[in-house]
């Protein structure tokens, strides 16, 4: 007599504990180092020789067995079942997605925690619109579908609208303004709804004291407020982020009581992240923080397959400075992977460093490595990179509640 596990399941060992992810409902489902060793033992041995079934002590081991089965996890054969396992498909290549352009460092505000240290001041950009536009066309060859102008202020570059049209021109499915929102007037209204562009803005509380007091700009909160609601009024898809701070961190609910009053979908409240000035301790919140990566995971087999060879979040995007350097992600600033102004997007996509971080998986992520949610928990390396005394890009993640070594999870309120 055999037991196997079904063919839309797989399973995963960690350090200590072990994993069942099961592909028909997308749960992956935990056990512990004797179940773990169980299955793996049945996997080429028949039950009958891996325990003895007929001893009481085992009763609870049958029944596991049936609660696999039960939940439609496993399966017990009479002779030896063929393999039907899943295997390992190659993922399909990664070809480019997704392009942040910043088009200029230059912002009217001066955000405390802005991750690219804009201001009015700067003045180093330097690419010429013409590699813009050229950009714009070798992306979408290179099959990116997805473009969001940002800046700085985007809306600071002269000709922002050129960039908006050359990219409906060359067929991009979405394409996004993340601004500040101060400078939108009725023509940029016109303009957005004339030609598809969705908008992205940030709101740091309900009240113009607070959110000035972030973007250290008198009057910003108004003028992104008649902004938001004349968007909303002429019915332009518009999506609005927060980041939580020392100084906003009081604001979280009205934050969200705010999007509600609006029509908006709530949005995840993000700690302010460490780069560019909000690399600065002085400015984290000391009552806020942002919620440690916790069960329950889902995940697909076609997400299964391609994290073992692709980052999550990372693989099919890059971001382009003002400068011309290209990261992999915005918040990835001390990943430099190339520079338009020095080569063609097609090498640096297909370039070695860009390559490194597409191809950063769990299996190759201090601690992640070990763990048996490696294949369906989310990762940002950028922040794991930022929090790392040593900017290591294969550091763990601080947000992890879990140590993979003892199969225990850390209580959100705890301290390390």
């Amino acid at each position: 007599m055999y037991y196997r596990l079904n063919a839309h399941c797989q399973l995963v060992k960690g350090a200590c504990r072990g994993a069942i992810y099961d592909f028909k409902s997308g749960k992956v489902f935990s056990i512990n180092p004797d179940a773990l060793q169980l299955l793996e033992k049945c996997q080429g041995e028949p039950i009958d020789e891996v325990i003895d079934i007929k001893l009481p002590e085992n009763k609870n081991v049958l029944e596991f067995i049936d609660q696999l089965t039960y939940r439609g996890l496993g399966a017990i054969y009479i002779n030896k079942p063929e393999d039907k396992s899943m295997k390992n498909t190659e993922a399909e290549e990664q070809r480019l997605s997704f392009l942040w352009l910043e088009l200029t460092s230059k912002c009217n505000n001066k955000c405390l925690h802005c991750y690219s240290s804009s201001d009015a001041c700067r003045n180093d950009d330097k690419v010429p619109h013409e590699r813009w536009m050229s950009l714009i066309s070798e992306a979408r060859k290179e099959g990116a579908t997805s473009i969001q102008l940002i800046g700085g202020e985007p809306l600071l570059y002269p000709k922002w609208r050129e960039l908006v049209i050359k990219a409906n021109e060359e067929g991009y499915e979405f394409i996004e303004i993340y601004t500040n929102a101060t400078l939108i007037d009725q023509s940029c209204i016109d303009f957005f709804k004339q030609q598809n562009v969705n908008i992205a803005t940030t709101i740091y509380a309900d009240n113009a004291e607070v959110h000035d007091q972030v973007t250290l700009h008198s009057g910003s909160f108004n003028k992104t407020m008649s902004a938001v609601r004349k968007i909303l009024d002429a019915g332009i898809p518009i999506r609005i982020a927060s980041i939580i701070m020392k100084t906003n961190e009081n604001e979280a609910d009205n934050i969200l009581k705010l999007l509600e009053d609006l029509g908006l979908p709530a949005t995840k409240l993000d700690v302010v992240r460490p780069t560019g000035r909000g690399d600065d301790e002085k400015l984290l919140p000391t009552k806020y923080k942002n919620p440690k990566i916790r069960p329950p995971f889902y995940t697909s087999a076609e997400e299964f397959w391609k994290a073992h060879k692709y980052h999550s979040c990372l693989a099919g995007k890059i971001a382009v400075s003002s400068t011309g350097d290209v990261f992999p992600c915005i918040f990835a600033r001390n990943e430099i992977c190339g520079n338009i102004l020095d080569s063609s997007l097609s090498e640096i996509l297909n370039g070695s460093d860009l390559q490194k971080c597409w191809n950063t998986t769990k299996d190759d992520v201090k601690k992640c490595k070990d763990c048996e949610y490696r294949y369906a928990c989310y990762d940002c390396r950028p922040i794991a990179q930022s929090n790392d005394c040593n900017k290591d890009w294969y550091a763990s993640t601080v947000e992890c509640a879990y140590n993979p070594y003892t199969g225990v999870w850390q209580d959100d309120d705890s301290t390390e």
